[in-house]
């Protein structure tokens, strides 16, 4: 055979292989298989040059390896089986580009606006508790505690007390009402050392006395003793002392002796006692006014109530609550 014939049919061969190659790769590519990577290269088939009777054995040899390695070399994909845990759908064709998916339009809906809480204003404060006007309109100055002592009129002898606290800006009763005796000539504006009428107005309370011990009043107060006078002499030595408490035995610079009265021997009215604070304008314009213990009489101007209950007024009087006593006509 001549080489030419040799050559001709080398190159058919190689051809017909590296066409193979190729429908091969296209029928996988078609069954959406991943191309892979060729473990090894696939040589041109070569054919078997039959040996010439000729002795140009070694050149025709030769040549058909020139020949065989000048020829174009294929290189064919080795088919792989698909991965069953990738989609099919996933894998592109050699050559062509993966479409996009599809754009998928998000529709976002406003958050409603939360309802504003609508904060309720804070209730107003509580008025004041009005409490309840006094029977009497006089003065009670900065009083927290009084004590009301009315009567139907100037000419009466007996009259009520009550015994009141501030509250808000009024007044509350504290305790019963209670019967009180007052002056044989009634009540008086203008008392005087020959009348026995009790004063009317407005009157502090800051001292307390009596024969028997404190019975637990916070005023302050003494138990008397046979040198214990209250002076209501308007002549002699004694007048300067008028409507006061003295403490002398012996010589005393007053009369020990009517008309002052001596305190401790002046029973049951002056068992227990508290002051009433009226000053006298002048000397004998009225002295001695006590609220003490009644004998069930009226007075010669003092205001008397029962023991007991003088005692537990006695203990509700404090000097921090600046008490008053109001004496008046309802």
């Amino acid at each position: 055979m001549s080489t030419a014939r040799v050559v001709s049919s080398v190159a058919v061969v190689a051809a017909i292989g590296a066409a193979a190659a190729l429908v091969f790769s296209m029928a996988v590519s078609a069954q959406g298989s991943k191309p892979a990577a060729a473990t090894s290269s696939a040589a041109a088939p070569s054919s078997t040059i039959p040996v010439t009777p000729s002795g140009s054995q070694a050149a025709t040899s030769s040549s058909a390896s020139a020949v065989t390695s000048s020829a174009p070399t294929t290189s064919a994909p080795a088919p792989t089986t698909p991965s069953t845990s990738t989609p099919a759908t996933s894998a592109a064709r050699p050559g062509t580009t993966a479409a996009a998916p599809p754009q998928v339009a998000v529709k976002t809906t406003a958050a409603a606006p939360k309802p504003t809480s609508k904060v309720a204003a804070p209730p107003p404060p509580p008025a004041a508790p009005a409490g309840q006007a006094l029977p009497l309109s006089y003065s009670t100055g900065d009083a927290t505690r009084v004590i009301t002592v009315t009567a139907h009129s100037t000419g009466s002898t007996t009259a009520t007390l009550q015994a009141w606290n501030k509250y808000g800006t009024g007044w509350q009763k504290w305790g019963p009402a209670i019967t009180a005796h007052v002056g044989s000539q009634g009540l008086t504006t203008a008392p005087s050392e020959s009348k026995s009428a009790t004063p009317i107005g407005s009157f502090t309370l800051t001292q307390a006395f009596g024969a028997l011990n404190n019975p637990g009043t916070p005023l302050p107060y003494f138990k008397t003793t046979s040198a214990d006078w209250w002076i209501s002499q308007t002549t002699g030595a004694g007048a300067s002392l008028y409507n006061t408490h003295q403490r002398c035995s012996g010589s005393c610079p007053f009369t020990q002796g009517s008309p002052n009265e001596h305190l401790m021997y002046e029973t049951p009215y002056y068992n227990y006692a508290v002051v009433i604070d009226y000053h006298a304008p002048y000397v004998g314009a009225g002295s001695a006014f006590f609220l003490h213990v009644t004998d069930g009489s009226a007075t010669a101007g003092c205001v008397a109530i029962p023991q007991a209950n003088l005692v537990s007024i006695m203990s509700w009087l404090a000097p921090s609550t600046h008490p008053r006593i109001l004496i008046g006509i309802s």
